[in-house]
């Protein structure tokens, strides 16, 4: 109940124009890289879909989409390289948005809305699941074992993980929320202006559970098949859930570093300064459920910009 009092607020908020008018006077110092997965219609067609809280509605996203078209300044990769090197300056408000995983609904749902709204991202694709047109392990383990068994399997020993992984009924439901992208569908999206196609491993593996040559293998796998698929620079990597030390560790970070990549992003929750934009760039994660007025408090007051410039 408490809860419901307070996103209502939060809307009537957004309703008088209070988070427009507070953020148009502010420059974040800094920028804020949004982490998204999947989409869904959010209706009965979502009945099954796995791990829901992951995937935000289809209105749920074009509400922060046009969110952020109206008080923020979203920005690409390229964008922000130039101007870490020298190059003009990022605008007051940088949004960066991007996408784990590689979610078939990235290419039917999120794709029109960034278009229509002209915001940049990068997709951080998992090359097996597309190759083979199967589940991500994950979502095929919370539908055979439940969504709390999947934790448990994610720790488990790098070997023990792919074995159990093998035995996973990873098929493709009709119509699937959990589908992976097809290679056509991934090879358009990377030749749709403002999207960028980044990695994030062949296998959604926890990186910190595996040696350096499993890791590696994990890495360049991926690399090199989505380069293959799109003729393209694979610059951008996601380490998979994304925390340090539980997820990824400093020898993932020198592998990401060996593959070639420019860029690699966390999940590690907070604005993004200039120095960590690079092997360990942190991410907001964004979820079912975060409404307009919930964003909007969350760039005005909640997401903490202490240590970078604010009110002007």
């Amino acid at each position: 109940m408490q809860l419901r009092v307070k996103a209502l607020i939060k809307e009537l908020v957004l309703r008088t124009g209070h988070y427009h008018r507070r953020l148009i006077r502010d420059s974040f110092g800094a920028v804020a890289v949004l982490c998204y997965h999947g989409i869904r219609r959010g209706s009965s067609t979502d009945y099954g879909v796995c791990f829901a809280g992951l995937h935000v509605t289809e209105a749920e996203f074009e509400s922060h989409c046009r969110f952020i078209r109206e008080v923020c300044h979203p920005i690409s990769l390229d964008q922000w390289k130039a101007s870490l090197n020298g190059g003009p300056p990022l605008p007051p408000r940088p949004v960066l948005m991007t996408f784990d995983d590689g979610y078939r609904s990235i290419f039917s749902m999120a794709r029109p809305i960034l278009q229509k709204y002209e915001i940049p991202a990068i997709v951080f694709v998992c090359s097996e699941p597309v190759e083979n047109q199967e589940l991500l392990w994950y979502d095929a383990a919370a539908r055979c074992l439940g969504e709390a068994e999947v934790e448990t399997m994610a720790m488990l020993p790098y070997l023990e993980w792919q074995n159990a992984c093998a035995k996973l009924d990873k098929k493709v439901r009709h119509g699937d929320t959990n589908a992976p992208l097809t290679v056509q569908e991934l090879k358009m999206l990377a030749a749709t202006s403002g999207m960028e196609i980044g990695g994030h491993t062949s296998g959604h593996a926890r990186l910190a559970m595996a040696s350096k040559e499993e890791q590696l293998a994990q890495v360049l796998r991926n690399k090199k098949t989505l380069e293959q698929w799109t003729g393209q620079t694979i610059r951008a990597f996601a380490y998979p859930y994304g925390l340090p030390d539980q997820d990824y560790n400093s020898i993932s970070v020198s592998v990401v570093n060996d593959a070639g990549y420019e860029f690699a992003f966390t999940t590690v929750q907070s604005y993004v300064a200039p120095e960590k934009a690079y092997l360990e760039t942190p991410r907001f994660l964004m979820l079912a459920g975060i409404t307009p007025g919930e964003l909007g408090h969350r760039f005005t007051y909640s997401w903490s910009r202490s240590e970078f410039n604010s009110v002007s």
